[in-house]
């Protein structure tokens, strides 16, 4: 299964391939300048071009920014985007919470893990959670598949 998993937000989106348990590339795409609605338009057209031959998208859900209502909308937009793609090419949408992409033990906390995975030097935040959103979220799929969800 070709799976693309995201650590999304208006500013910059964390972004992992991986084929089921293995590990292939990933990255972090920044939207040009501009007002939100036209980041998040330019995040759309992003996310349609890079799940060519996708079969599962996970995501993680963002917990917000509690008092702060623009970031909350901002981010529910970003998962509308997330959401309506997945819907629209029909595959399968796996969701992750912060805390288990903490408890994959790969984010922005832990560089050196993600540099592990990667073989290589991870010095950015949001490429190292989209790695620990692709762990927790195989994870997720493993254990459905078990059927201990």
């Amino acid at each position: 299964m070709k799976i693309l998993a995201l650590d999304p937000s208006t500013r910059a989106v964390g972004w992992c391939h991986a084929e089921d348990g293995e590990y292939l590339y990933s990255g972090v795409w920044t939207p040009p300048d501009g007002e939100w609605w036209e980041r998040i338009a330019y995040f759309e057209e992003w996310l349609d071009n890079i799940t060519y031959e996708t079969e599962c998208l996970i995501t993680e859900i963002a917990t917000g920014n509690q008092g702060n209502m623009h970031t909350n909308r901002l981010l529910g937009a970003v998962e509308y985007a997330v959401r309506k793609l997945a819907w629209e090419i029909e595959i399968p949408l796996v969701t992750v919470t912060a805390s288990q992409v903490r408890a994959s033990g790969c984010h922005k906390e832990a560089l050196a893990v993600a540099s592990g995975i990667a073989g290589e030097d991870i010095t950015d935040g949001d490429r190292a959670d989209a790695i620990g959103v692709w762990l927790a979220g195989w994870k997720k799929i493993q254990e459905e598949r078990r059927g201990e969800l």
